[in-house]
């Protein structure tokens, strides 16, 4: 698995064992407690340990969201505390594991959101391809046929060199 991710938790321990673990797959990862998150940041994959939080206050991925939304954030928590599991779904989170949880659970839940992430950037890229089709129609439907032709080369040029 090529990915990074940024795994914010409040134990020291933890998170240098799931660190271990995500760069044993291949992964690039980065640490944040949970109070502060790096300045800039960006991943596609969050495992957020939510286990010591409280239910008072924000909850921790609201920070997480404003920083880096476009990534998929994994809660991790404990099986007792369902109002924190309930609150970070509804902030955007879209998966949970529950401690303790075995190895072949983090990777099968990691590989389900890097599918989601490239999924997500294919219909970017549908949607970004329909703009510039939109625009040379507009151009053509001016008269400026070869103004049309050259902006939808141009994407095609674009598409060819990123593949």
């Amino acid at each position: 698995m090529q990915a990074t991710a940024l795994i914010v938790s409040g134990d020291a321990s933890f998170a240098e064992t799931m660190r271990g673990l995500l760069q044993d797959w291949g992964i690039t990862v980065a640490l944040s407690g949970e109070s502060a998150l790096p300045p800039t940041i960006r991943a596609e994959i969050v495992l957020l340990d939510i286990r010591q939080a409280s239910s008072a206050g924000p909850h921790p991925l609201l920070a997480i969201r404003e920083k880096i939304p476009e990534a998929e954030v994994i809660l991790i928590n404990r099986p007792d505390n369902i109002p924190l599991s309930i609150a970070g779904m509804q902030a955007g989170a879209t998966d949970e594991l529950i401690a303790p949880f075995d190895t072949n659970s983090l990777r099968n839940s990691i590989s389900a959101a890097l599918g989601r992430r490239r999924k997500q950037q294919g219909k970017k890229s549908l949607f970004r391809r329909f703009g510039d089709a939109m625009a040379a129609a507009t151009f053509a439907q001016a008269g400026e046929f070869d103004t049309a032709l050259s902006l939808l080369d141009d994407k095609e040029d674009e598409e060819r060199e990123k593949s």
